[in-house]
C-alpha cells in the first residue's frame, strides 16, 4: 500500500491544507485514497468523532472510509502533544500511532478490489522534531511507518531557506532525507513569497516538487504524476 507521511518545517506551515489538497487531487484521478492523522492536539473533549479537527477533515477528503476518523490520541490542550498528553497523564507511544495507522489501511483493503493500490496519507502533528514523547519526535513515527514516501511541507514565506535547510540537515542527521519538498502560500504573504524556490534550488538546499498557492490544487499536478509514476519504489 503506498503510504505518504507528511511532516512540516513547524506548526502552521500548512500541512493539513497540502494533505487535504493531495487527497482531492488522488481522488479526482480515481485513486483509492485515505487520509489519517493518528496524533492531534487542541481536540475538544468527548466530540466522538471530533468534527472540525483535522483528522475528521482527512477522513472525508479521501474517497475510501475508514473508522479511524477520531485520532489514537486525540488531545484536549492546543499545544505540543507530549504535554497535552501528559495533562491527561498518557505517554505517547509512537509504535502505536504506526500500528494504528496500518490497522485503518487494512482496514480498507477488506473492501477494494485486490488489484487496486491504496494510497494512505498520513499527516503528523507539528514539526518535524516536535516531542511526541521525552524520547519520540514526529520523525520516529515517520520512521515507524516505513516504508513510505516523505513529503516536507514549508511554508513560503521569509526565512523557509532556514528552516528547509535546518530540518533537511538534522533529518540528514538520522540517515532519512525528505524525498519531496512543497511549499505552501503563506497566510500572511511577504517580500519572499513567490521567490523561495528557485533560491531553495540556487542554494542547493532542495528542489521543491510543488509550490502550492492557498485554496489552489492546480500546483500539484507534477507531484501527482510524480508520486503515481513512483510505485515501485513505494
Amino acid at each position: 500500500m503506498p503510504r505518504v507521511v507528511v511532516l512540516g518545517c513547524g506548526t502552521g506551515v500548512g500541512k493539513t491544507w497540502f494533505s487535504l489538497a493531495l487527497l482531492r487531487a488522488l481522488a479526482a484521478r480515481g485513486v483509492p485514497t485515505m487520509g489519517l492523522k493518528p496524533i492531534e492536539s487542541g481536540i475538544e473533549p468527548g466530540t466522538g468523532s471530533a468534527p472540525g479537527s483535522d483528522a475528521a477533515a482527512l477522513a472525508s477528503a479521501g474517497n475510501l472510509r475508514t473508522t479511524q476518523s477520531r485520532p489514537l490520541y486525540a488531545l484536549a490542550a492546543p499545544v505540543s502533544p507530549h504535554l497535552a498528553a501528559r495533562a491527561e497523564g498518557l505517554r505517547i507511544d509512537e509504535r502505536l500511532a504506526a500500528d494504528w495507522v496500518r490497522q485503518a489501511e487494512s482496514e480498507v483493503t477488506m473492501y477494494t478490489p485486490s488489484h487496486m493500490a491504496i494510497w494512505s496519507i498520513v499527516e503528523t502533528a507539528g514539526g518535524v522534531f516536535s516531542p511526541l514523547s521525552a524520547t519520540a519526535t514526529n520523525l520516529d513515527l515517520a520512521l515507524a511507518l516505513e516504508p513510505a514516501t516523505w513529503v516536507l511541507v514549508a511554508a513560503d514565506a521569509l526565512g523557509v531557506l532556514h528552516d528547509v535547510s535546518a530540518t533537511i540537515q538534522a533529518m540528514r542527521a538520522r540517515n532519512r532525507a525528505p524525498d519531496h519538498v512543497v511549499l505552501c502560500a503563506a497566510r500572511a504573504p511577504d517580500a519572499s513569497t513567490g521567490s523561495n524556490a528557485a533560491e531553495l534550488a540556487a542554494l542547493g538546499i532542495a528542489t521543491p516538487s510543488a509550490v502550492l498557492a492557498r485554496d489552489d490544487d492546480r500546483g500539484l499536478d507534477a507531484l501527482v504524476a510524480l508520486l503515481l509514476g513512483q510505485s515501485p519504489k513505494l
